[in-house]
């Protein structure tokens, strides 16, 4: 299997605001993952309607765009107005938003796009690394040199996103585009896994040999054993000759 996804509520949490979902063609992949906030339910409603907002956008338009890059960043438009507009309309969902982190991988290259703080990871020969920029508040401390990443990492205010999709009739996602080689895994995840297991801990087990959805678990259950304070969702992709 070369894609693999898993959602856990974690051991907190009575509510799984995470949502994901896969779209898969036979030389293209979508992969989505989000992570809402809000009231009650709300942040489970945000982030179920910018999953199916984004890959319902790209099965009805994907065939009119050239570039890539359009594509999604049309497709994140979209779900980010569809939240916005049911926030407005339903009292109940006021001010609800959610995190968004995708993948798009087109032959051997990779486009990812992400707005708030959940992650794309890329482990090649070259190691393994962060390609999505969180847009929190202790990233932009660290970016303009106010905290060290000791102090980054002890920072009380870690979860407090500065963007976030459906808050906003407008939102701008950060971007970039790699070029895969066979064996190149990408994992998407959500702060349920990056605040409880670090990123050498999560290379380790990715470094593995063992399956994609035996990783997944792995991650999960190191995840829930160091507190599980928040729902857990990750998606954990292997580039290959399949994909050509």
């Amino acid at each position: 299997m070369k894609v693999y996804s898993i959602t856990d509520i974690g051991q907190h949490r009575k509510i799984n605001e995470d949502s994901y979902d896969n779209y898969l063609r036979e030389n293209q992949y979508l992969l989505v993952v989000a992570d809402g906030m809000g009231g009650h339910k709300a942040g489970e409603i945000a982030s179920s309607i910018t999953v199916k907002s984004i890959i319902e956008y790209f099965k009805e338009n994907e065939e009119d765009y050239e570039n890539p890059l359009d594509l999604i960043n049309d497709a994140i438009y979209y779900a980010n107005e569809k939240v916005y507009r049911e926030s407005i309309d339903n009292s109940d969902y006021n001010n609800m938003g959610t995190t968004i982190v995708l993948a798009y991988i087109l032959n051997d290259e990779l486009f990812i796009a992400n707005v708030g703080d959940s992650r794309a990871y890329l482990k090649n020969e070259y190691g393994f690394k962060q390609v999505s920029r969180d847009h929190s508040l202790v990233n932009d401390l660290l970016l303009n040199g106010t905290i060290t990443e000791e102090e980054a990492e002890l920072y009380t205010q870690r979860n407090i996103i500065t963007r976030a999709m459906g808050i906003e009739e407008n939102v701008e996602a950060d971007s970039i585009v790699i070029s895969l080689s066979n064996n190149d895994t990408v994992l998407l995840c959500t702060d349920g896994l990056t605040s409880e297991l670090s990123d050498e801990e999560i290379e380790e087990v990715l470094t593995e040999d063992i399956s994609l959805e035996d990783k997944c678990k792995k991650l999960v259950d190191l995840s829930n054993e160091r507190g599980g304070k928040d729902n857990i969702t990750i998606t954990l992709y292997e580039h290959g000759e399949v994909n050509k």
